[in-house]
């Protein structure tokens, strides 16, 4: 055979590799650049036959000849068996991987890991129709998508071009050029922005059988649900709503009562006490198996919602819980701060930041809480979260800032203290939940900027609803690593590491075998 010609099966090989990973970075073109390759791989060999084809019967007529086929035909047989194992191991069933990255960026969260575990007992598989116009947003979605895809192979995704199909996407109401739908069932939910969060938010919206109301209270000062101003609840609610809660607030003395579709009713920042027939109203609903849950800032009178509280097991003390002002904290956010960083790891509403040791939440004008376990309703209270010793103390009898004045340290107490607190019981056949917090602020738009003080109020509301199977801490943002690649770089380093070495490196040793046995 003329070694001359023998570059041009390896070429052959290069080429249809070379297409492949074309393939794998255009996914538009796929089939084109998938079918370019091969095509002209076949187109090589076909020439190199040809141009040799007296080499050829020359070597097929020597003596060792058939024993050259018996060896060639159990490379061949042992290439197919590899050629097997991998389509196989291909399913996303039979995967298995091992994240190195440092933020974790290739492994789902606790909540989209929990998402897909209600999905995977569903009947019904999730269809995903996703309409690209961008190369870049359609390779991110893929990316995200096949971490999802790993864990159940039930979720069918479609990838539609709107500019090509225009009726189909006019029939879909698209409103953007890269918008992926998401249907279980009769359940909807759409996504323009495609990060982990808003993914799993889809998830979880798709999955949630009807939505719950979630009532908050006003009337007695409290932010507005919709106010954008640091005090105001907008984005709560919004993260409430991306949970598919309907959310809408209401005034108890005008309402005569909490609504009957309420699945929980929370109080948010009153600046002033609630009256006596708002709990009246308060414990009815609570008699018929009502959740309810208050958050109460320091310096707030709460005598008349210590009467409602008191009744399950919790109570507001009047203290206020501040920094050392030798902490570095102290100086950057101020003094009138409290960190929580002792979570109950039995409580639903905790104990994923109880899992996570370096999980720690700030609370702004934070009261302490106190529990009552021989309430009059046999609730059962529980402690879930506490401050951290070291570097939050509290100072006793602050009614009012008045009282901050003049202190003396029989009144400033060091240690770790409960600012969170939960009460349950059974009323007939149903479950009575409460939560009582220290801190409103934290559940402001202000306090709202940090991911752990949004996933706290979520995991409070979704338990209170009894909504377990979507309560973890949600998706963060993750932080940029120190090497860039762009995906032309990350194909030629592909190219070169995978094919173009090992292709030289095969290619010049054959090369040169086969012109010693000429010699």
């Amino acid at each position: 055979m003329r070694s001359g010609l023998f570059i041009l099966p390896f070429l052959a090989l290069f080429i249809a590799a070379f297409g492949a990973t074309l393939a794998s970075s255009f996914t538009g073109q796929a089939l084109l650049f998938k079918g370019l390759g091969w095509g002209m791989a076949a187109g090589l060999v076909a020439l190199w036959v040809w141009l040799d084809l007296e080499g050829f019967k020359k070597f097929f007529a020597r003596k060792g000849a058939k024993y050259g086929a018996s060896s060639g035909a159990v490379l061949i047989l042992a290439v197919l068996v590899f050629i097997g194992i991998a389509v196989i191991t291909s399913r996303p069933r039979f995967d298995k991987t091992w994240d190195i990255s440092r933020d974790k960026t290739n492994t789902l969260s606790d909540q989209s890991l929990k998402a897909m575990e209600t999905l995977a007992k569903k009947d019904v598989p999730l269809n995903v129709t996703a309409y690209f116009i961008d190369q870049q947003q359609e390779q991110t979605f893929r990316d995200l998508m096949s971490l999802y895809m790993a864990k159940d192979s039930k979720i069918k995704i479609e990838y539609v071009n709107p500019q090509k199909e225009n009726a189909r996407a006019m029939a879909d109401k698209l409103t953007s050029g890269n918008t992926a739908i998401f249907k279980l069932g009769t359940q909807e939910n759409r996504v323009t922005t495609f990060t982990e969060e808003k993914i799993t938010n889809a998830l979880v919206a798709v999955l949630k059988e009807g939505s719950k109301k979630i009532y908050f209270s006003k009337g007695h000062g409290e932010g507005q649900l919709s106010g954008q101003d640091p005090a105001g609840f907008e984005q709560m609610s919004q993260e409430l709503k991306n949970n598919r809660y309907d959310v809408a607030d209401v005034t108890l003395l005008d309402a005569g009562k909490v609504p009957d579709d309420a699945a929980a009713f929370v109080i948010a920042g009153p600046k002033y006490d609630f009256k006596e027939p708002e709990v009246k109203f308060l414990e009815e609903f609570v008699g018929k198996g009502g959740s309810v849950l208050v958050l109460v800032d320091a310096m707030i009178p709460t005598e008349n919602l210590n009467k409602f509280l008191s009744n399950y097991g919790l109570s507001f003390n009047n203290d206020l819980m501040i920094l050392l002002p030798d902490d570095p904290r102290a100086q950057l956010l101020g003094q009138n701060n409290a960190i929580i960083q002792e979570f109950d790891e039995f409580s639903p509403i905790t104990k994923d930041f109880a899992r996570k040791s370096n999980v720690a939440v700030l609370f702004q004008n934070t009261r302490t809480i106190a529990e009552n376990p021989e309430n009059s309703a046999k609730f059962k209270v529980s402690l879930i979260g506490k401050t951290a010793g070291e570097t939050t103390v509290r100072v006793k009898n602050v009614h009012s800032a008045a009282d901050l004045k003049g202190l003396t340290k029989e009144r400033v107490e060091q240690g770790s203290f409960a600012v969170m607190g939960t009460a349950t019981g059974k009323v007939g056949e149903k479950d009575a939940r409460i939560a009582a917090f220290g801190s409103a602020q934290f559940a402001t738009n202000q306090g709202a900027q940090t991911a752990e003080n949004r996933d706290l109020l979520a995991n409070t509301v979704s338990w209170l609803t009894q909504d377990e199977d979507f309560i973890a801490i949600r998706p963060k943002d993750t932080t940029k690593s120190t090497l860039t690649l762009m995906s032309g770089g990350a194909t030629l380093n592909l190219l070169f590491i995978c094919f173009i070495y090992p292709f030289i490196f095969l290619g010049v040793g054959s090369f040169y075998w086969l012109k010693r046995r000429q010699a």
